[in-house]
């Protein structure tokens, strides 16, 4: 369930014309509401990319190197 409450807010006239141009959007609440979605969405890829860290990988240098060279060349044929 969606909750929405009105609320009144001081914001930088200018920093909302930049998030506004950035985000490809028109209103006030668009903007506001697309700047949250994208705060919760980097952190969630921050999560994600902290947990990769976190993987113990037993590869040599040239085992890695194949692996990559696996996922680079699927996209070219």
């Amino acid at each position: 369930m969606v909750y929405i409450m009105k609320t009144t807010v001081e914001l930088d006239q200018k920093l909302l014309r930049k998030a506004k141009q950035a985000l490809g959007t028109q209103t006030i609440k668009d903007t506001i509401h697309a700047s949250l979605h994208e705060v919760v969405r980097r952190r969630k890829l921050q999560t994600l990319a902290d947990a990769l860290g976190t993987i113990p990988l037993d590869l040599t240098l040239p085992e890695l190197q194949i692996q990559r060279n696996k996922r680079t060349s699927h996209g070219s044929a």
